[in-house]
């Protein structure tokens, strides 16, 4: 009898999980499409260049969730998002972000691969920053006012639109309207022999009461690295000695009729190696006007001339806006028109370049689902 009942007990020990399993997945799927019609203008060179093609929105992914109520109280979540960027011209499909995390009095946390809150916080222009940084901080492309556009240092190609894997995100829960956030980024382990360790921390706080919201962020990344391939999260190899630190205020209001919100970032990049230090600072506001049918949005965004070296490097800034119009045609679909102008400085990204000036009309979709 009594190894019956140890077997039975023993059984339902390893059934219980199985009663108690993860719900999901929950499969999601957003997609923004646009003809872009326009022209690139080499001022420098004093040459235009005819740009009318499709694009796909940089935010375009293809979205997994899972999550388990756990027996002591908390929640495991589960996340996987494949970005289908350029998926209309047949490109890769690759990881966005990939982690898991858990929820309870805590607050959460995320394990894994993140786009962190310094760059989400960022994403208010309206159009979820679909169409900022598509190709590199080289080209000026369609960023037109979005704030994602003014987090580059152009110079040294270091900028906070980045994924950070090796990463711990927590965020605290709501206290009377505040939230308090911070990340730890690890490296993949080093090789024997080598000094360079690339790291990094981010921290930062929310407040929001009534129409009013107020967040602060600071981020700072050590060994960073020689970035490529258009100053993102990309890197030739750690770099010992390099740092990049960034600070940024974002301040919105909702009026009502209107909502408005803006963005002041500072940045910094120091190469030991060369000791020399790139400095940037600027600033993004968006207004989003909410009528019958949909939205209208105007972005504005300046990054004013660098220094580099203490040395104030002339006509290396970077500014754009745009102005658009969203049609809701269902809770999941919107199309919208807009108009983008984005110039770069000839010193933006590199000393002695040519100054650029990319002006479009656009048309298209999004789904989100």
């Amino acid at each position: 009898m009594k190894k019956a009942l140890t077997a039975a007990a023993v059984a339902v020990a390893f059934a219980a999980p199985t009663a108690m399993a993860a719900e999901g997945p929950t499969i999601g799927l957003y997609l923004p499409l646009a003809v872009s019609m326009g022209d690139s203008e080499d001022t420098t060179a004093n040459t235009t260049t005819d740009r009318e093609t499709l694009k796909t929105g940089g935010g375009s992914r293809l979205m997994f969730s899972w999550n388990d109520s756990l027996d002591n109280g908390m929640t495991l979540n589960a996340y996987v998002s494949l970005n289908i960027f350029n998926w209309d011209q047949a490109g890769a499909v690759a990881t966005r972000n990939s982690h898991v995390g858990l929820a309870g009095d805590f607050g959460s946390i995320k394990l894994g691969t993140n786009e962190h809150f310094f760059e989400t916080d960022a994403i208010f222009d309206g159009y979820g920053a679909d169409w900022a940084r598509l190709v590199s901080n080289t080209d000026a492309d369609l960023d037109g006012g979005s704030g994602l556009g003014y987090q580059v240092i152009g110079l040294t190609g270091h900028g906070f639109v980045r994924r950070d894997t090796n990463s711990i995100w927590w965020t605290s829960n709501d206290i009377n309207g505040l939230t308090v956030k911070a990340a730890q980024i690890f490296s993949s382990d080093a090789a024997a022999g080598n000094a360079a360790d690339e790291s990094g921390y981010q921290l930062g706080v929310n407040y929001a009461i009534g129409g009013l919201s107020i967040k602060a962020n600071m981020a700072k990344y050590d060994d960073i690295g020689t970035a490529t391939g258009g100053g993102t999260n990309a890197a030739t190899a750690a770099e010992a000695g390099d740092e990049l630190e960034g600070t940024e205020f974002i301040f919105g209001y909702d009026f009502g009729s209107f909502k408005t919100t803006f963005m002041l970032i500072d940045m910094s990049h120091t190469d030991a190696s060369a000791g020399t230090t790139t400095e940037a600072n600027g600033y993004a506001a968006n207004i989003t006007m909410p009528v019958a049918t949909g939205r209208v949005l105007l972005n504005v965004g300046d990054l004013g001339n660098q220094d580099q070296g203490g040395v104030v490097v002339a006509d290396s800034g970077k500014s754009g806006f745009d102005i658009g119009y969203q049609h809701d045609m269902s809770a999941n679909t919107y199309t919208f028109i807009r108009y983008t102008s984005t110039e770069q400085g000839a010193n933006f990204a590199t000393n002695g370049g040519n100054a650029q000036e990319v002006d479009a009309m656009m048309a298209g979709i999004v789904f989100a689902y």
